[in-house]
């Protein structure tokens, strides 16, 4: 039986009333998307699909967020995205991977202001268990680290397994210096980030390997991915 949460019951809100005082944030989503997005889970594309838009949900429902801006090259998912409710913007080379879709998108959020000027991170859309209060938690934590180490351009979260990264955050969208690949989280913590070991085992528990996502069951993944799966397995 596979355990569900549902980040999608909340309605989105974008740095609205409830969130007043606090700066809103842009938060960027590269999605790979199409049939080779995460070949080495052995699923199959639906289900690389529906981990994306779980985790697009709960940032959209995310209260610190003002601004998302989903980055794919892939014409379905870029639909579903801007259905859901999110800016999508394309990327210049496909296939190069998440550094150059990412610089996609600071370009992309940098053309815009004041937007230019808010703080920005970068989440992965592999997160099916994340729900909205782990992104907010992950969000304030990189706020207070950035403004403690006012040296320190970026603040990063590692994935549960402590050598990549899950969220990389910044003051501006300009001062994000992303090294996503094997061993990202000792690159951006080279590059000057402050390192978060945040106890937000749904925010860190990313999805590559069968394995991953067993775990990531276990903590309960959104609806759209419980959905997909079921299908697998019926």
């Amino acid at each position: 039986m596979v355990a569900a949460s549902t980040p999608t019951g909340r309605r989105p809100r974008r740095g609205t009333g409830d969130n007043r005082g606090v700066t809103p944030w842009t938060l960027l989503l590269p999605v790979k998307g199409g049939p080779q997005a995460k070949s080495r889970l052995g699923a199959p594309p639906g289900v690389a699909s529906a981990i994306a838009l779980d985790t697009l949900a709960a940032v959209l429902a995310a209260r610190p967020v003002g601004r998302v801006v989903v980055v794919t090259a892939d014409r379905a998912c870029a639909q579903a995205a801007r259905a859901a409710g999110a800016e999508v913007t394309g990327e210049t080379r496909p296939g190069e991977g998440l550094v150059a879709a990412v610089r996609d998108g600071v370009a992309a959020v940098g053309r815009r202001r004041p937007w230019g000027l808010r703080p920005a991170a970068v989440l992965l859309a592999d997160l099916p268990a994340l729900r909205p209060e782990d992104l907010e938690a992950g969000l304030a934590a990189a706020a207070e680290a950035l403004g403690q180490h006012p040296s320190a351009p970026m603040a990063v979260v590692p994935d549960a397994d402590g050598t990549g990264t899950v969220l990389l955050a910044a003051r501006t969208p300009a001062a994000l210096d992303p090294a996503f690949g094997a061993g990202s989280l000792a690159e951006h913590v080279r590059r000057g980030a402050v390192r978060l070991d945040l106890d937000l085992p749904r925010l860190r528990r990313d999805v590559d390997t069968p394995a991953d996502l067993d775990a990531a069951l276990a903590l309960g993944v959104g609806a759209r991915t419980a959905s997909a799966l079921a299908v697998c397995t019926a």
